[in-house]
């Protein structure tokens, strides 16, 4: 697969051009339609917005202060029926890649979901920056969520928006940028994820291939400068060439931007070229956590099965 839109974008809408902003290379845009847009959103959203939990109020612990956490799960339980989680801990440094790989439902995205505080675990402790947050009340668990860009698997990005729509979206709504500003940054991200603005700002997601497409939901998930990015199996169905391109910009996030992210994926080959650490969840406990080199050199008897000779 490469990264041309398929046949589709023959018949995509035609945009006529604006005329250049003075000083700048960018066109002028008008304010987006703020009612249009939310509109929209609700539209697509409707039926799956996710409630917060309650939590009991907790004792915090800091941690060793000589190491700054920025992510760490301590000693975490979670059940609903039955238990998802038994005493999940680990932990992440400024600037890791800790994947979280296992078998298909043993919890992996419900960690990113304890993270972003949609979930609160029934025992332990989860920390952003070596804030306890399971204690949290909706307006502080919002503002955490401002340090974290969140990549979903799919990208699922909004259909009836483009692709700059998409990108500005969490700009206009959490940040005091001016127009001419969320234009900027909009080609600052799609140009940081090898995408030619000038190209695809005006598509519409149907317009883009599945490589391209997950590489818009990077940029976006990255508009806000975040200092932690969560990914949900960002490699998931796609073909080996675009699978080592979107493994290279999460490689590309830590070494140029010192980006601390959480990529679960089920992925081994890329979650080897990408990792500093690998947690592998197994029956609902962390069965390994540490590097890949400890990984691939692990007599385990499971561990060397769930590699499959990797």
């Amino acid at each position: 697969m490469s990264d041309r839109p398929d046949d589709r974008s023959d018949e995509r809408r035609s945009h006529e051009p604006a005329p250049a902003r003075e000083g700048t290379g960018f066109p002028v845009r008008r304010g987006a339609d703020r009612e249009r847009v939310r509109a929209a959103i609700r539209t697509e959203l409707e039926g799956d917005e996710e409630a917060l939990s309650q939590a009991e109020t907790r004792e915090y612990h800091a941690g060793d202060p000589s190491h700054h956490r920025v992510i760490a799960l301590q000693n975490v339980h979670l059940a609903f029926d039955e238990p998802i989680l038994e005493d999940v801990s680990f932990a992440a440094v400024e600037g890791e890649t800790i994947v979280v790989a296992g078998e298909s439902g043993t919890g992996k995205s419900t960690i990113l979901k304890l993270l972003l505080r949609l979930l609160v675990p029934d025992r332990g402790n989860v920390y952003i920056d070596d804030e306890e947050i399971t204690q949290l009340n909706f307006p502080d668990a919002l503002k955490v969520r401002q340090k974290m860009g969140m990549v979903f698997q799919g990208a699922a990005l909004f259909d009836s928006m483009t692709v700059f729509e998409n990108i500005a979206y969490p700009l206009r709504e959490h940040t005091a940028l001016t127009e001419a500003e969320i234009e900027e940054r909009v080609h600052e991200k799609l140009s940081f994820v090898d995408l030619d603005p000038d190209r695809v700002i005006d598509q519409l997601p149907s317009e883009l291939s599945g490589g391209m497409r997950k590489r818009v939901g990077i940029a976006r998930g990255m508009a806000n400068n975040p200092e932690i990015m969560l990914y949900d199996e960002p490699t998931s169905g796609l073909d080996p060439l675009t699978t080592a391109t979107i493994t290279h910009l999460i490689i590309k996030l830590q070494r140029e931007l010192g980006v601390t992210s959480i990529v679960v994926s089920h992925d081994i080959r890329s979650a080897f070229k990408m990792a500093s650490k690998i947690a592998v969840l197994a029956n609902r406990k962390i069965a390994f956590f540490g590097s890949p080199e400890e990984l691939s050199g692990s007599d385990d008897k499971y561990l060397r099965d769930f590699l499959g000779g990797y």
